[in-house]
């Protein structure tokens, strides 16, 4: 098992802790990782709370919407879709990234359009996934956003592949989508996707049903609250708009997340209840699985996903775990004296996949 952490410590320096010393193959992520400067909020965004929330509402220099929007048709005869932003001085060969959004995200996510917008800068072509039932994907699936919907990505990077057979991928997943990720680098097994050669989960809730009960504990109600008022008035449009939605009738909607899962999610998707949900979704038993060059990006912090959980599971030696002090969920707003903006983790990962080709 190879667990690389990065954290700052008390002048901040860059600190890395090394649990195993097998080589990355294909890439050398260790390397990669001891470069990444330290992560240091401001004082008064050492705040969890104000890491996670203050990055919603920074949005930062406005980004023109140029991307196309193309329809992915799924296995089970579901559609979803992607916006494509290709640089102009991209050629076909060349590398892509394809980028899943959060719970309640989308391609116009703040997290999303700041990384597809540096990445794009580089040259590097993006695919935002509307994943099922969000942003333009809302009125055309018929099933929902789920932590199991590694099929999806697979069905999205077949078609990458289609339109570029010989360009190199890298997935980026964000929180519930990182979750998705790293399942589906699990289940490939020693037979990953041929060109897809570098996986990067940010604050990924490995293990859904701990991360369940951490929205439950007091202090972190307000984000169980914020995703049930935005997941019940999606679904409250979706069952207005979209003829043949899957759906058990479920009415009124919980509040609590938990009994969410647990009578609508689970029992449209066929499981028997949310613990089984939780059980199969979860991507942490199949970390050990993993044989695509990984990086792990989370904080010791994290309100939602509790820091903790990783260490309820075996890493493969192609998977490094990245944390740092402070962050909050997606958030790592601090300054460092080489990235042109306050969005720490925007950067890292940025550089990172331009380091890829160097």
């Amino acid at each position: 098992m190879l667990v690389v952490i990065v954290f700052s410590d008390l002048e901040g320096r860059s600190v890395i802790s090394s649990l195993a010393t097998t080589t990355i193959p294909d890439y050398d992520f260790g390397m990669l990782i001891a470069e990444f400067p330290p992560f240091r909020p401001d004082t008064w965004l050492a705040n969890c709370h104000m890491q996670t929330i203050l990055p919603l509402f920074k949005r930062g220099k406005r980004v023109v919407y140029s991307a196309t929007k193309h329809i992915v048709h799924l296995r089970d005869g579901d559609r979803l879709v992607v916006h494509d932003d290709k640089p102009k001085d991209w050629i076909t060969g060349d590398r892509i990234v394809i980028l899943l959004h959060g719970l309640v995200g989308c391609h116009g996510s703040p997290y999303v359009v700041r990384c597809a917008d540096k990445l794009t800068r580089h040259g590097i072509r993006t695919i935002r996934v509307d994943m099922r039932g969000f942003g333009d994907s809302t009125l055309i699936s018929h099933s929902h956003l789920h932590g199991g919907c590694s099929p999806d990505l697979d069905d999205v990077i077949d078609s990458v592949h289609r339109h570029s057979p010989l360009s190199k991928i890298s997935v980026v997943g964000f929180s519930i989508g990182g979750n998705i990720a790293l399942k589906a680098a699990g289940e490939w097994g020693d037979h990953p996707h041929p060109n897809v050669d570098s996986i990067f989960a940010v604050s990924p809730p490995v293990d859904l049903e701990r991360t369940s009960w951490n929205l439950r504990q007091f202090g972190n109600r307000i984000y169980e609250l914020y995703f049930m008022r935005r997941l019940k008035s999606h679904l409250a449009l979706r069952r207005r708009k979209v003829k043949g939605l899957k759906d058990n009738g479920l009415n009124p909607l919980p509040d609590r997340l938990l009994q969410f899962d647990d009578e609508f999610v689970a029992p449209v998707l066929g499981y028997s209840g949310a613990r089984e949900y939780y059980k199969v979704c979860s991507s942490g038993p199949q970390l050990k699985n993993i044989t695509v060059p990984t990086i792990i990006l989370t904080s010791e912090d994290d309100p939602i996903v509790p820091f903790d959980i990783y260490s309820d599971f075996d890493f493969s030696t192609y998977v490094n775990l990245v944390s740092t002090k402070h962050g909050g969920h997606l958030g790592f707003l601090g300054k460092s004296i080489r990235d042109p903006d306050s969005h720490w983790m925007d950067w890292r990962i940025a550089n990172s996949i331009v380091a890829l080709d160097d």
